[in-house]
């Protein structure tokens, strides 16, 4: 545990000492307000404790609005709670969890049940709380698809085994295996594409990349070989956009795409100085690659290099496109399509940046840069001899430079 964690950790027991039950006071504190979606009821089966991580699945804050001191029957059945499960997971819910609550309703509780718990309690056969049960349900949000979440309910004794509470934890309804292979992935590259689920405007600068040659190298390397190259040079990619607080756009065959937010690096120069390191560590990767290759006694007439595009969009439009299948972030507006224009038309490893991205850097991201704007010549785009018939068509009046 960091000192962090611990701080944190004593915050949250200070503020239930005064209302909870010192004893469940050590779970909340041991379970900490984030990492865990869990629940506390009390030894009356009153909601407690709601951890940070599952308010947040609720989309409610509210303490009043997520039930605390209610009975965990009259905060289930509240709208904060049901509208973020599918009307067959609320029904599968009630009838796994009321056998082991009906002792603590009240008949006016029974009595303002909505439908069609009203008449399903009619049905239910009380029992005793096991020590450990499990259910699940459909977790749903705004128009997104469904997902099965899974939750475990623990019942809490004492030494003398008098009951004094119950934890609920839920888990995504996804193998231990497969959420391994996510959780290799940059944290809080997750965490900077999660607020993009709604999509809106952003300032940002863009970067779009492209293997020069791929197809010679394809074909005078071994398959096995040629793969190995492309998933490192993907994987260092991902790594640098990762450490400069980019996103990762869509991996197209070997191409590749990010985008820096102001919002996320802090200013217009920051997002430009950002997009230019990335740029610059991608080829540094990319001539790693090719010494590789050579040390290993191959000698293909095509070593790996980079084709790199980078511009600035002041309002561009960021959302995850199919959010429900994957954690893909796009990016639409004319800025995104000039952009990859500039990459199709710097060939032989070139790195070109726009002016609107250059003349954004202030005079210390500059200088760290090695660059200085204010000498700096720019052409536009249609005078590159290597400039597609597209490039011409959608940005031939762009003005270019290296920054390689």
């Amino acid at each position: 545990m960091s000192p962090s964690d611990g701080m944190s950790q004593r915050r949250v027991h200070e503020r239930l000492s005064d209302r909870v039950d010192p004893r469940l006071a050590q779970w909340i504190t041991a379970l900490g307000p984030d990492r865990w979606a869990a629940m506390v009821l009390d030894a009356r089966n009153q909601l407690a404790w709601v951890s940070d991580e599952l308010a947040g699945f609720l989309g409610e804050r509210d303490a009043g609005k997520l039930g605390i001191g209610r009975h965990v029957v009259e905060a289930l059945l509240s709208p904060t709670w049901r509208n973020t499960m599918t009307e067959e997971s609320q029904i599968e819910i009630f009838s796994d969890a009321m056998p082991f609550l009906m002792d603590d309703l009240s008949p006016e509780m029974i009595a303002t049940l909505p439908e069609p718990f009203d008449s399903l309690i009619a049905t239910v056969v009380p029992r005793p709380q096991p020590p450990v049960w499990a259910s699940s349900f459909l977790y749903v949000k705004d128009d997104l698809p469904p997902y099965r979440v899974q939750i475990i309910i623990f019942l809490m004794r004492d030494e003398n085994g008098a009951r004094i509470g119950t934890v609920g934890v839920t888990n995504q309804g996804i193998r231990p295996t497969l959420l391994a292979m996510l959780a290799r992935g940059d944290e809080e590259m997750y965490e900077r594409m999660s607020r993009l689920v709604t999509p809106g405007r952003h300032a940002a600068a863009i970067l779009f990349a492209d293997l020069e040659s791929s197809g010679e190298l394809s074909r005078q390397l071994p398959t096995s070989k040629y793969f190995e190259v492309v998933r490192d040079l993907t994987t260092a990619f991902d790594d640098v956009v990762a450490e400069e607080c980019g996103i990762v756009g869509k991996h197209v065959g070997d191409g590749m795409t990010a985008f820096f937010l102001t919002e996320d690096v802090g200013s217009p120069s920051g997002a430009a100085a950002a997009a230019i390191r990335t740029a610059r560590g991608l080829q540094q990767a990319a001539a790693q690659a090719g010494e590789q290759l050579l040390a290993d006694g191959l000698t293909p007439t095509a070593l790996p290099s980079f084709n790199v595009g980078l511009h600035w969009g002041p309002s561009l439009y960021l959302g995850q496109l199919v959010p429900g299948g994957r954690l893909d972030v796009t990016a639409l507006g004319d800025e995104v399509n000039e952009c990859a224009r500039i990459e199709e038309s710097a060939k032989c490893g070139k790195l070109f940046a726009s002016k609107q991205l250059v003349e954004l850097l202030d005079s210390t991201d500059a200088k760290a840069l090695e660059l200085d704007p204010g000498l700096l010549s720019y052409r536009p785009l249609a005078s590159i001899s290597e400039a597609s018939a597209k490039a011409l068509r959608d940005a031939a009046t762009l003005a270019i430079t290296e920054v390689g």
